[in-house]
């Protein structure tokens, strides 16, 4: 299985200041992971957070679709998707191959922000565990000596 350490992030509009006021409060969670987001919500992740995003297309320009795809190369270990049930405009895409993607490829997936949360905690257990079974440096067996 390969090392999956990339996320994928994106919110529309009106949810966005929810994910990085979620990221705020994870952000050594998020700092172990490559962040990949569509133009607009990468943009305000920076500017927010100075975490470094890798920004793809915007939403309206296909970008939920290249996503798609790199769901599909199981390299991705979560999404965040934030998407405003409320405000649904007529010019956003369909994206329930977006859905469907993850569910075939079994990657989590958070759409809103009580799911973030429990995405983000889970990703932070892992980043710990990870961190707990790593073998101890050699610094620590010559000041053992």
């Amino acid at each position: 299985m390969p090392d999956v350490r990339t996320l994928i992030l994106i919110a529309h509009e009106r949810m966005t200041p929810g994910l990085i006021k979620l990221m705020r409060r994870k952000i050594e969670v998020f700092r172990h992971y490559r962040l990949l987001a569509t133009t607009e919500t990468g943009e305000a992740i920076e500017r927010a957070l100075d975490l470094e995003v890798t920004h793809l297309f915007s939403g309206r320009r296909g970008g939920e679709i290249q996503l798609c795809g790199l769901i599909c190369t199981n390299t991705i270990g979560a999404v965040f998707f934030l998407r405003d049930p409320v405000n649904e405009r007529p010019d956003e895409p369909d994206i329930t191959p977006f859905y469907r993607a993850c569910d075939l490829n079994n990657v989590p997936l958070a759409t809103n922000l009580v799911t973030t949360v429990a995405l983000a905690t889970w990703l932070g257990r892992k980043v710990e565990q990870e961190s707990d079974e790593r073998p101890a440096s050699n610094l620590t067996h010559v000041a053992a000596s």
